[in-house]
C-alpha cells in the first residue's frame, strides 16, 4: 500500500511500544469554524509495524476527511460525483493533522486526528472538474440528547447515546450545533409532548433553553431495539424524524451509528432547504416522474428523493401517537416528518422510494387505508 509522506509529524521510532496513551501534541494547524476542518476522526489500525500503522492511520484520515468536506460542499444531486482519490491525490489537498488522543503498540495505532483541509485545492478540485458547490451554512442550532429509560428522562444511558453525539464533528459541518445537557426536573410527559407535536411545550423548552431551534434528540432502547426520535425545530423548520435499528451485542456502536444518521437527517434537510427545486414540505409524491426509477428499486441516480405529503386523520392524542410509532415501523418509509397537528389531523411527509401502488399495499399490510381525496393523500387506520 502506498503510504502518505507526512512532513508534519516525526515518525514513531521503530521499537516495540506497550499501547498506552500518548499526550496530545500542540496543534500544527488551529481547528476554526470552518467548513474545511474536519474534527475527532477517529482511526483504528493494524499492520506490520508501528510505523506503517501510524502511517496508514494518518492516511485512513486524511482520506475521510476530504470526502466529508466535499459532501459538506456539494447539494445532495451531485453527491455522486464525488471522485474517487488515490493517496498521492490526497497529499496536495491536505494542509495538516493534528492529535487529540494516539495510542501505539507493535503493531497497532489507536487514535482521534483533526484534518485540516486545502480550501483553494478543493475549489480547485471542483471547478476543474465543474462539480457545483455551496458554502452556504445554516444559523445554528442547540441539540438535547436525551435518554429514555425505565421511565425516566436521562442525559446518558448504557450505549452511550449523549457521548454519540460529543463526538461528531458538528461544529464545522454545514448546519453547525452545540450540544445541551438537560436542565433540572425536565419531565418525560413534557419530552412525550414535544415528540407527539405539541407546540406550546416546545416553546416552553426553547424558552428555558435561549429561545433558538432546539432538536430533542432521544434514544430509548426497547424490545431489541434503538429507537431514535428528532424533534424540534432545526435551522430549517419544524422537524419530527423518528427511525429504529436492531440492538445487536455492540450497542455502542448502534448508538453512534443512529447518532450520525440523525444528525445527516439535519445537514440533509438543510442542503435540500437549499435547493433550486422545491423544499422537501412542498413536493408531493407523483407516481409519473417517480415510478419508473422506483419500480426498478432505486431512486433516479443523483436525485434528491421526492417526499409523500399526506394527512394522517386520528380521533385522539392516544391515536395519534398509536399511528406514528406504527408508521416508523412501515418497511420503506424513512425521515417521517410532522409538519401540522391538530386535535384530529396532522399533515407529514416522509421518504417512500416505491410506486403509489406499493406504498399503498404495505400500508395496508400494516393497518392502513391510504388513498387520494380530491388531489390530497390522506392516511388513517382501519
Amino acid at each position: 500500500m502506498a503510504l502518505f509522506r507526512l512532513k508534519r509529524w516525526p515518525r514513531i521510532a521503530g521499537v516495540a511500544l506497550p499501547l498506552l496513551a500518548m499526550p496530545a501534541l500542540a496543534a500544527g494547524v488551529q481547528a476554526v469554524d470552518s467548513l474545511y476542518e474536519v474534527a475527532k476522526i477517529s482511526v483504528d489500525v493494524t499492520a506490520k509495524d508501528a510505523v506503517a500503522a501510524r502511517d496508514e492511520g494518518m492516511a485512513e484520515a486524511q482520506m475521510r476527511a476530504v470526502k466529508i468536506v466535499l459532501q459538506r460542499l456539494l447539494p445532495l444531486s451531485a453527491q455522486d460525483q464525488i471522485p474517487e482519490f488515490a493517496p498521492e491525490d490526497i497529499e496536495g489537498l491536505v494542509n495538516g493533522v493534528s492529535i487529540r488522543s494516539e495510542q501505539n503498540s507493535t503493531t497497532r495505532y489507536i487514535a482521534t486526528l483533526d484534518v485540516s483541509v486545502s480550501e483553494p485545492g478543493i475549489k480547485k478540485l471542483l471547478q476543474d472538474q465543474a462539480i457545483p458547490y455551496s458554502e452556504s451554512r445554516a444559523p445554528s442550532i442547540s441539540i438535547l440528547p436525551l435518554v429514555i429509560a425505565g421511565g425516566n428522562v436521562k442525559s446518558e444511558g448504557g450505549e452511550g447515546w449523549r457521548q454519540a453525539f460529543e463526538q461528531l464533528d458538528l461544529a464545522h459541518s454545514a448546519t453547525p450545533a452545540t450540544i445541551l445537557r438537560p436542565r433540572p426536573g425536565l419531565s418525560l410527559d413534557t419530552v412525550k409532548a414535544v415528540l407527539a407535536g405539541d407546540a406550546q411545550a416546545l416553546a416552553s423548552m426553547q424558552a428555558d433553553y435561549g429561545y433558538g431551534p432546539l432538536v430533542l434528540a432521544v434514544g430509548e432502547a426497547a424490545k431489541g431495539e434503538f429507537v431514535t426520535r428528532l424533534a424540534g425545530t432545526d435551522s430549517v423548520g419544524v422537524i419530527n424524524f423518528g427511525r429504529s435499528d436492531k440492538l445487536s451485542a455492540d450497542a455502542q456502536t448502534i448508538a453512534r451509528e443512529a447518532a450520525a444518521t440523525a444528525f445527516g437527517i439535519i445537514e440533509n434537510r438543510w442542503k435540500v432547504s437549499q435547493a433550486p427545486e422545491a423544499s422537501p414540505t412542498d413536493v408531493k409524491y407523483e407516481e409519473g416522474a417517480g415510478a419508473s426509477a422506483a419500480e426498478q428499486g432505486a431512486a433516479p441516480k443523483g436525485e434528491v428523493p421526492r417526499n409523500v405529503v399526506a394527512q394522517v386523520e386520528f380521533s385522539s392524542l392516544k391515536d395519534w401517537q398509536d399511528i406514528r410509532g406504527r408508521l416508523m415501523n412501515v418497511a420503506g418509509i424513512e425521515a417521517l416528518e410532522v409538519n401540522t397537528l391538530s386535535a384530529r389531523g396532522a399533515s407529514v411527509t416522509f421518504d417512500y422510494a416505491g410506486s403509489l401502488g406499493h406504498l399503498q399495499e404495505v400500508l395496508g399490510q400494516n393497518g392502513f387505508e391510504f388513498g387520494d381525496r380530491e388531489g390530497t393523500f390522506v392516511l388513517r387506520s382501519r
